[in-house]
């Protein structure tokens, strides 16, 4: 008899998923009987705990992580004379903050045994002299890995320079013992996002962190349609707008949620960390399959579990393995596709794979199999013993 819809569903492994707790939905549920739904004091608190759990002054929340990417640009007055240098490897959200505020996107290659941005490469771009504008650099910490902040700051002359670092997947992670993602020693903006898929999560939202007064006020103004209410004027209605901007407000339920998760994260953050040892001991032993560096450091927070597969050498496409294993109720993903691929930037800058061999490489291997801190023992020898009979399989029929 063929199982039922509801079997397979219950029995598929999804590359990544929330973790909600009974006391996250309690927080949430008591937030929605509070007497503020929109930005409130819960908006505040969570914003506090941010800062304080990062190690900066100050943390401005947004509706989402491309808007948090969008406000520090427009903070850092981005404009079109600037030149705007990030990775390749990224989700379009980090150009796309660029792309907005007119600048020149310049895209700088990975370590293709990383998936990172490549500091000797990104170097030139650093030493180039400019009349005018500004360079704009935004690392991305892939995958939870830091960036060599301090490494990059070291690099860095130009004394307009703004460094803005795109900590999306990284919330909890650290540079050394005593300096955590966020904390905005190396960068004048760290933005993060709290999608689901992220390690925390509060649906959607994010958030910008800076030691700078004047950034977070802009950040600010950006935030609430460019509304400045401390104005001179004895009436309470007052207000003035000194920005076109829009309305990117957080919610207090939203906070309510991020309060709660920002209690469980470092079981959560452990959680995963555990989850990376089993793939360690179970994952197929073969050259052709590594796992990306640095993923079992325990100043990381993995957010994916990124494998490098040759598939060249096995003799099988990378689609051929992805539907494999999703016939067998495993999902992944591949992250990403060369920012520089899609249509809107070939439009602009005409095709540029072949400057991006690193990137291109490690694009033509990555693939991200299910990480999330709900994931059991059995769920990943489920994974490693499935990926490792698909491998075994190509080998097997390439050799005939």
């Amino acid at each position: 008899m063929p199982k039922s819809n509801t079997a397979e569903k219950s029995s598929f492994i999804p590359y990544a998923r929330q973790s909600i707790s009974s006391s996250d939905i309690e927080a949430v549920t008591d937030a929605l009987r509070s007497d503020f739904l929109t930005r409130g004091p819960k908006v505040t608190e969570f914003e506090e705990a941010i800062a304080e759990y990062c190690g900066a002054q100050h943390a401005v929340a947004f509706n989402s992580g491309t808007t948090a990417l969008q406000a520090a640009a427009w903070a850092a007055e981005v404009e079109e004379s600037d030149r705007y240098l990030t990775t390749a490897n990224t989700f379009v959200a980090t150009a796309g903050a660029g792309w907005h505020g007119g600048a020149t996107l310049i895209f700088s290659d990975v370590d293709p045994n990383t998936g990172a941005i490549d500091l000797e490469k990104l170097a030139p771009n650093l030493e180039i002299p400019t009349t005018r504008g500004k360079p704009i650099v935004v690392p991305v910490h892939y995958a939870g890995v830091p960036v060599d902040m301090q490494g990059l700051d070291l690099m860095i002359s130009d004394p307009n320079s703004v460094v803005i670092e795109d900590a999306a997947a990284a919330f909890g992670s650290r540079y050394d013992a005593e300096h955590r993602v966020g904390c905005c020693e190396w960068s004048q903006m760290t933005t993060f996002s709290f999608h689901p898929a992220k390690h925390l999560t509060t649906g959607e939202g994010g958030m910008v962190t800076t030691n700078d007064e004047a950034l977070a006020h802009r950040l600010r103004l950006y935030r609430n349609n460019g509304i400045e209410r401390d104005v001179n004027s004895s009436d309470p209605w007052a207000y003035e707008v000194h920005a076109i901007t829009g309305n990117y407000n957080f919610t207090d339920f939203q906070a309510a949620l991020g309060l709660s998760q920002l209690a469980r994260l470092e079981a959560l953050s452990d959680a995963k960390r555990q989850v990376v040892s089993w793939y360690l001991q179970h994952l197929p032993q073969r050259p052709e399959v590594k796992v990306l560096p640095r993923l079992d450091d325990p100043l990381v927070v993995p957010h994916m579990m990124t494998l490098l597969i040759d598939f060249d050498a096995l003799g099988i496409p990378r689609i051929d393995v992805m539907r494999k294993l999703r016939k067998r109720g495993i999902g992944t993903q591949v992250h990403y596709t060369p920012t520089y691929h899609h249509p809107v930037f070939v439009q602009k800058y005409g095709k540029l794979h072949q400057y991006f061999p690193g990137m291109e490489k490690f694009y033509s291997q990555a693939l991200s199999l299910p990480l999330y801190a709900e994931l059991t023992e059995k769920d990943v020898i489920r994974v490693c013993e499935t990926l490792t009979e698909i491998v075994a399989g190509a080998k097997s029929s390439r050799a005939k």
